[in-house]
């Protein structure tokens, strides 16, 4: 009976979870972003970050490397996994796994921000920009 009544709890705070998780299209991803002030000019190579990054899951973990939500940001030095927010982002991971991106893209802009200081290039930061998302990434806008 108890282990019944634990995972009852344990499911409906899943289903909580992923309620408040959301998977963007590639467009609404795009449109998103352009609506929190992204530059017009970086739309097109953050829609291709996301893409490889977290296929515009809110909800993306990558346990490995702890990295969180639709922009993977890292939690050695970005966010905190404490009850407390901490990191460079002054934020809690678990804050990146919901349908609100508007706190990933502030953290977003400080850790390219950081980047461009340190390499010229704020996308740096982000290893699936050097493999996938170089160059001309105006294709990653077709039909939006």
């Amino acid at each position: 009976m108890k282990f019944a009544v634990v995972a009852s709890i344990l499911l409906t705070a899943a289903s909580i979870n992923l309620g408040e998780a959301k998977i963007f299209g590639k467009c609404e991803f795009a449109n998103t972003i352009r609506g929190l002030g992204f530059p017009e000019g970086e739309i097109s190579t953050w829609v291709c970050i996301a893409n490889y990054e977290s296929h515009y899951d809110t909800n993306a973990l990558n346990t490995q490397t702890g990295d969180h939500g639709i922009f993977q940001i890292s939690q050695i030095y970005w966010c905190s996994t404490s009850g407390s927010p901490g990191g460079g982002c002054n934020a809690r991971c678990s804050d990146f796994h919901d349908d609100d991106i508007s706190n990933d893209a502030t953290c977003v802009r400080i850790i390219f921000n950081e980047h461009q200081q340190i390499s010229g290039n704020g996308f740096n930061a982000w290893t699936t920009y050097t493999a996938y998302c170089t160059g001309d990434t105006s294709s990653w806008l077709n039909g939006c």
